[in-house]
């Protein structure tokens, strides 16, 4: 039998690759401000970003994990009713 779980699991993480692969192709400051952006939705007041998030690929890594914690969010939420 397959597991329902692992079908949502496998779309979440290919939603959040393509959002990644999307913003791979962003200036150094379009990265920079959405990161920024993401930092306040989850309620930080920072200004500047974290010395944590200062590489290209920290910032890539940040956006494809808050894409797929959000997509993953959706799909439980759905899959509850």
């Amino acid at each position: 039998m397959i597991s329902p779980v692992r079908n949502v699991i496998r779309v979440n993480q290919s939603m959040a690759k393509e959002v990644a692969h999307e913003w791979e192709r962003a200036s150094s400051s379009e990265l920079s401000a959405y990161c920024l952006h993401i930092l306040q939705e989850i309620g930080c007041t920072n200004t500047e970003l974290p010395d944590n998030l200062q590489t290209r690929e920290q910032q890539l890594n940040l956006i494809a994990g808050f894409a797929s914690y959000a997509f993953g969010r959706v799909e439980n939420v759905a899959s509850v009713n």
